[in-house]
């Protein structure tokens, strides 16, 4: 499985230790890591694992050892309140999920998230916005003799809303979306005006920074385009300059994620209003 979730970048960048202590035992805090997401229409998913310390040895057999399997995990939209089942789904990688099955998400509605584990209590709270469509999609050729194409978007703001929005792509077989480099949007640059998107191809998986930005001539590529609130826009704004900073050796990485997890963890509980297309590269 060639997609790798932000769970397993969250055991490097959220592991809580201090890169002094080689054996990092003096500072590492064992912290439940979260990514959870609701999406208008859908039903709500929650990846659950452990934190690592930052030196640790680790194999791929050792990394399924911090997957967290047996949580009780339950979301509520205020009215009702439905726990999610853990699951195998090899979509996913590490192959488990807590999925719901009844509970979906509606533009508009908060949703409150709670998870229980080992005595310990996370919570977190999201809301899922209006989904925009978008005005227009194209493809302009890279040369004129090239077999590979640059996607553009384009869609206009809302005036009297505050919005911020995440683009995703994803192509051929691939059955999850992954979000494209600098792929997070805050209309305060654009209030109430449309913009047009240079929209790359996404990355293989999201520890890949380096990336083909086109996509092949004749190619289907699947895109969605999501808004978020204000608490999904600070967290993937926060990882994403993470994942940048991480990849250049001559830069520190010395931001802290912004998670809206509140306990003894860490992550992101997401609502999305997403609208998805299906187009063919062909300018």
């Amino acid at each position: 499985m060639r997609r790798i979730l932000f769970l397993f970048i969250g055991f490097f960048v959220l592991s809580g230790c201090e890169k002094n202590d080689p054996s990092g035992a003096d500072d590492y805090r064992s912290k439940i890591v979260v990514e959870g997401w609701i999406e208008q229409g859908d039903y709500p998913y929650v990846i659950l694992s452990r934190n690592i310390p930052f030196f640790a040895t680790l194999d791929s057999a050792q990394l399924t050892d911090f997957v967290i399997r047996h949580a009780k995990v339950s979301v509520s939209d205020g009215t009702r309140t439905e726990i999610l089942s853990s699951r195998r789904d090899t979509n996913y990688f590490p192959p488990y999920i807590y999925r719901g099955s009844e509970l979906r998400g509606e533009a508009g509605k908060t949703y409150t998230l709670k998870i229980e584990y080992e005595g310990k209590i996370l919570t977190a709270s999201t809301s899922i916005p209006p989904r925009i469509a978008l005005d227009s999609i194209w493809f302009v050729r890279k040369g004129e003799n090239n077999d590979k194409a640059q996607l553009f978007l384009k869609f206009t703001d809302n005036p009297d809303e505050k919005n911020y929005y995440k683009l995703y792509t994803k192509t051929g077989s691939v059955k999850r979306y992954t979000p494209t480099l600098l792929s997070n949007q805050d209309d305060k640059y654009f209030n109430g005006k449309q913009l047009i998107i240079q929209a790359n191809r996404a990355p293989v998986n999201n520890l890949t920074v380096k990336n083909d930005p086109y996509f092949e001539i004749g190619e289907t590529v699947m895109l969605k385009f999501s808004s978020i609130p204000k608490e999904g826009y600070e967290f993937w704004s926060s990882f994403q300059d993470e994942v940048i900073n991480s990849s250049n050796p001559l830069i520190g990485s010395t931001g802290k994620i912004t998670s809206n997890i509140k306990g003894q963890g860490i992550g992101i509980w997401c609502g999305y209003g997403s609208s998805q297309y299906q187009v063919k590269a062909s300018p």
